[in-house]
């Protein structure tokens, strides 16, 4: 009789935690998280959420997107022609600024947010000083803007994501190995998201279940 070989995982699709609630606050996003909870009682019409890939910041634009009930838009595809249609509810989120394609656009919303007295949040993975922008004006608006940056995650945050990522996917992991796996791997949201991921592929591949010895595995890359 042959042996079975690794199973092929099924693609399931993981429940997302968009609420305030699912939100695992700690040093590194403090700020932001308390930018978004302080609204509308901002001194500006816009605010700027800055953090690498997998920081949370889509999160907690969608927190602040549930609350006012803002259209989201990418900057890339945001234009002229749009942005007094996109500002009728009072509130927008346009994602990933460092993709803007047309400045005049977003200087134009601006422009329309304070004279609606509307409000805008951006996102964007660099800080504002960084957007090589042609617009002068605009890029100084920009710098002059709230900006709430998120770091990092220190290790009792990474700790809290990999256990929060590990029970997304319905897997129950023990105390130990969550600070096993928090100690080995990189300080950032991504490898937290990434590392669960990869061990939850090994162990479905393999039908087994997570343990210290799983986990060992994966790490050293077998």
């Amino acid at each position: 009789m042959q042996t079975p070989g690794p199973q092929l995982p099924l693609p399931l699709a993981y429940r997302s935690a968009h609420g305030r609630e699912d939100f695992v606050v700690g040093a590194s996003n403090s700020m932001a998280v308390a930018w978004v909870d302080r609204w509308p009682d901002w001194p500006a019409p816009l605010l700027i959420v800055s953090g690498p890939a997998g920081s949370g910041k889509s999160h907690l634009a969608d927190v602040w997107r549930s609350r006012t009930g803002a259209p989201v838009i990418a900057a890339s595809a945001l234009t002229s022609e749009a942005a007094p249609a996109l500002l009728r509810r009072g509130a927008l989120v346009i994602e990933d600024l460092e993709t803007l394609t047309d400045e005049t656009a977003l200087f134009h919303m601006l422009n329309f947010a304070r004279e609606m007295t509307a409000h805008l949040l951006l996102t964007l993975s660099t800080s504002p000083s960084a957007l090589a922008l042609r617009t002068p004006d605009l890029g100084s608006r920009l710098r002059a803007a709230p900006h709430a940056a998120i770091g990092e995650p220190d290790p009792a945050l990474l700790a809290q994501l990999i256990a929060r990522h590990f029970d997304a996917r319905g897997i129950h992991a023990s105390a130990d190995m969550i600070d096993f796996l928090a100690n080995r791997i990189e300080r950032s949201a991504e490898a937290a998201r990434e590392w669960v991921a990869r061990i939850d592929d090994h162990a479905l591949r393999h039908n087994r279940r997570l343990n210290m010895r799983l986990l060992r595995e994966v790490m050293a890359g077998v």
